[in-house]
């Protein structure tokens, strides 16, 4: 059992791959190799693998709904651990019900005729996923955006969302006008056109154009869209990727920082909402971030759903 998790450790440090799965795994054995003389089973809760696995602004989460599907689990341990890999690991499983009954994990080693009983469900990924929503507060936003998306939200009629979406608007009234008088001065130029000019306007034209994308544009389509990707500048620089929804909660029209995520049923890895643009039709997608162009899922905002939209779904046999 030691000699297992010893090489599943190495495995999994030679060949790091991102997602809540793997983070769980790799708990799991380093917990187990710390016990070298444990004559029992570690068993774990799911308390214990979101405290020992995730981020501090998940430990808030309900760890039953933190913690993935057992189906992705067992096959993040099976990707994990290469054909050559002998004796190899299985997941255990206790499943839960009723007051003061939790679900319990576990690694043991695998029996040799573990993989032809085992059903031929688990070796095929499912074609949906469930997404997750952050809770409120969980994304920090920016020192410029705090005074008016406190807690990560506003209402849009409060003064705070009235000042915060004026300025918005204001903001890129002037920085359209901004463009206007740049290129009317080139235009009364006087003396023909060039090569600095020439580079001068496509270099500002381009800064116009990013600025205005990661800027303001998102305030606009968030409006139509009621979810978009979040400008850089508004959540903290430790957060990772989040989005900017709009809803309505008693008569009232809301904004705030969101993030979408689930668990890649075919390598286990975390699914991101991305662009859907080149290779998908909707403005956004579910994206693995190891595989974001082969795992790729549709977005249903309020079912939290997905089915896959990749090229061809992936199969998999037991090793």
């Amino acid at each position: 059992m030691i000699e297992a998790l010893q090489r599943l450790q190495q495995h999994l440090k030679e060949s790091p791959a991102r997602g809540r799965s793997y983070e769980i795994l790799s708990f799991m054995v380093d917990e187990g190799l710390a016990r070298p003389d444990s004559t029992e089973k570690l068993r774990f809760e799911a308390k214990a693998l979101l405290t020992g696995g995730g981020t501090a602004s998940e430990q808030d989460m309900e760890p039953k709904d933190w913690v993935p599907a057992i189906a992705i689990l067992r096959r993040a341990l099976r990707l994990a651990q290469p054909s050559s890999l002998e004796p190899r690991l299985q997941l255990g499983y206790q499943p839960g019900g009723g007051r003061g009954n939790v679900s319990l994990y576990w690694l043991e080693l695998a029996l040799e005729h573990a993989a032809a009983e085992s059903p031929e469900i688990e070796n095929l990924p499912s074609t949906t996923v469930l997404y997750r929503r952050s809770g409120k507060g969980a994304i920090q936003p920016s020192l410029a955006a705090w005074p008016f998306l406190r807690h990560g939200e506003m209402r849009n009629l409060s003064f705070r969302g009235i000042s915060f979406l004026s300025s918005i608007l204001l903001g890129s009234a002037l920085w359209v006008a901004l463009l206007g008088i740049m290129l009317l001065s080139l235009g009364l130029r006087e003396g023909p056109i060039t090569m600095g000019s020439l580079i001068t306007l496509c270099l500002s034209l381009a800064g116009f154009v990013f600025i205005w994308q990661e800027g303001y544009s998102p305030w606009f389509r968030v409006i139509d869209d009621c979810v978009v990707k979040a400008p850089l500048w508004v959540s903290s620089f430790k957060e990772a990727s989040c989005e900017l929804e709009m809803f309505r909660h008693e008569s009232h029209r809301w904004t705030r920082l969101v993030r979408f995520s689930a668990d890649c049923p075919v390598c286990g890895s975390n699914i991101e909402l991305r662009p859907g643009k080149p290779d998908q039709q909707p403005p956004l997608v579910g994206r693995c971030i190891e595989s974001p162009h082969a795992h790729v899922y549709s977005f249903d905002r309020m079912t939290l759903r997905g089915t896959y939209l990749g090229p061809q779904m992936p199969s998999f046999s037991a090793q």
